[in-house]
């Protein structure tokens, strides 16, 4: 019979616990397009150097490509005019969130900009 490792069979718990908040926080966003939700998602589950498909899977949706994003690009940061910007949104109180993609891979992307209550 095999040893079990209590330690290891607990740590699995976990991922399996924090898994099961990022669905959850989906769900809320994909079915009531809650704004806590979808920050919870910013904060806790996205970074750069994501590939988009990973983003779109995380946030339980594809954005929306934006094909006239040069005013995005023009707000800060160090974008270049080859980046593609997507959007996720509304959210239930009318806000988008545009994310910044160079090479289909998330760039410019700081989880504290989304702080939660």
């Amino acid at each position: 019979m095999p040893e079990w490792d209590s330690k290891a069979m607990s740590g699995s718990h976990r991922v399996e616990k924090k898994v099961d908040t990022a669905e959850k926080y989906r769900m809320r966003f994909q079915t009531d397009r809650d704004s806590k939700a979808l920050d919870w998602i910013l904060k806790n589950r996205l970074y750069s150097g994501m590939p988009r498909a990973t983003v779109e899977k995380e946030l339980g949706e594809e954005g929306e490509y934006q094909e006239s994003s040069k005013w995005l690009k023009a707000t800060g940061g160090t974008f270049r005019t080859t980046d593609e910007a997507y959007k996720w949104g509304p959210d239930e109180s009318g806000r988008s969130v545009y994310l910044i993609f160079r090479d289909d891979v998330l760039v410019n992307f700081n989880p504290e900009d989304f702080e939660l209550d």
